[in-house]
């Protein structure tokens, strides 16, 4: 039998000891300059758990379209009931693979065991090519041709293009300009109003910010840039989440969850140069989407252009996209079919949360069935 005073004192030796290291690896992140503490702190977690990084991307996919260095990515579900398939469009600042994030705790995954036909935009690493990128080859090329060939391999006449984050403004501003081919819009966490962006709106404006001699400098914004932002929204609990890892160490769930979040959150890629400058001008700097003045190509993003049925889902503890930035979304469209669907989770949550698969996918999924066709053959 272990006794227990003894077992005690080697847990408390332990704890002791995995503060001592946790401060080191910070400390040596801080002295780096280092805005993200996660390749300093991995090997520490799991040298304590035993518990490697989980693999990225578990659903079987496959590439069907590459274009510079975007790629589109197939999904094929195992049982398809839908004719519409989905098309993901994600953020230029981050990873598409949040949607396909642990196996159980996929969006990606729960849709194609529902029957649904799923494609995703990979926007890939943004090199010198991608510099002088602007948003009308953006839109009008890259993403109208990403959804061309959704419905050629597909086979559909149309599709349901859903935006997460910055990749729903840019779903929403492509459907005010190309409506053909969208037969449904689902936008989650979308900034629409650029006012009510918390500190991302005041770290942005002109007296702050000055995005012309950052571009100019850098060309593709480089991802440490982007990442002082998210870090200005929570400086102290970008490190002190760290420790809460330690204190529920004996959790392997908690564990998996934590190291594959913070892999993706440290897989920042740069972000194009000018679709980035003219993005903080007119959405961040003057809010002239949700003013429907904001111009591509020399034509006027009307969001009233936008007719189709719209889905809003809103994740009320947002604290990247906050709510305020997307309610005004059903005033702003054409749409006569326009729902908001609001949920208590956190921005990341609506695609990684525990709960997402039993209490925010079904409705979801529920929404898009209804006014998708069905597969023949189901």
């Amino acid at each position: 039998m272990v006794n227990r005073p003894v077992q005690t004192l080697e847990r408390i030796r332990s704890f002791v000891s995995s503060q001592v290291d946790v401060s080191r690896s910070i400390a040596r992140a801080l002295q780096d300059r280092s805005i993200n503490p996660y390749p300093y702190l991995k090997p520490l977690i799991e040298k304590a758990t035993g518990i490697r990084e989980p693999p990225i991307s578990p659903t079987p996919h496959s590439v069907v379209y590459t274009r510079g260095c975007m790629r589109l990515l197939r999904y094929a579900s195992p049982r398809r009931r839908h004719r519409t398939p989905i098309l993901f469009v994600y953020s230029l600042i981050n990873r598409w693979y949040i949607l396909d994030f642990l196996p159980g705790r996929s969006l990606i995954e729960y849709l194609t065991g529902q029957g649904y036909d799923v494609y995703a935009i990979d926007w890939g690493f943004a090199g010198p090519d991608e510099q002088s990128l602007t948003w009308s080859e953006l839109l009008g090329g890259h993403l109208r041709t990403a959804l061309r060939w959704t419905q050629r391999v597909s086979g559909s006449d149309d599709v349901t293009l859903y935006g997460y984050c910055m990749g729903g403004t840019m779903a929403l501003a492509y459907t005010a300009l190309h409506p053909e081919g969208v037969r449904n819009l689902v936008l989650q966490a979308t900034p629409v109003d650029f006012s009510h962006g918390g500190v991302y709106s005041l770290w942005t404006q002109p007296r702050h910010f000055d995005v012309d001699s950052l571009v100019d400098a850098y060309g593709n914004v480089p991802p440490y840039v982007l990442e002082s932002g998210f870090f200005m929204a929570g400086p102290v609990q970008r490190f002190t989440k760290w420790l809460e890892v330690f204190r529920q160490i004996d959790d392997p769930g908690f564990v998996t969850t934590f190291l594959a979040l913070e892999r993706w959150g440290a897989d920042a890629v740069p972000f194009p140069g000018e679709v980035y400058r003219q993005y903080m001008r007119d959405c961040y700097q003057r809010n002239l989407f949700r003013q429907s003045r904001m111009e591509v190509g020399g034509e006027r993003v009307d969001l009233g252009r936008v007719e189709c049925p719209v889905l809003n889902i809103i994740a009320e503890n947002d604290n990247i996209a906050p709510p305020a930035m997307s309610e005004p979304l059903p005033e702003l469209v054409g749409s006569k079919d326009c729902e908001t669907m609001r949920f208590p989770v956190g921005h990341i949550g609506l695609s990684a949360s525990s709960k997402s698969p039993v209490k925010v996918w079904p409705r979801i999924s529920a929404w898009m069935e209804r006014r998708s066709l069905p597969w023949e053959g189901a």
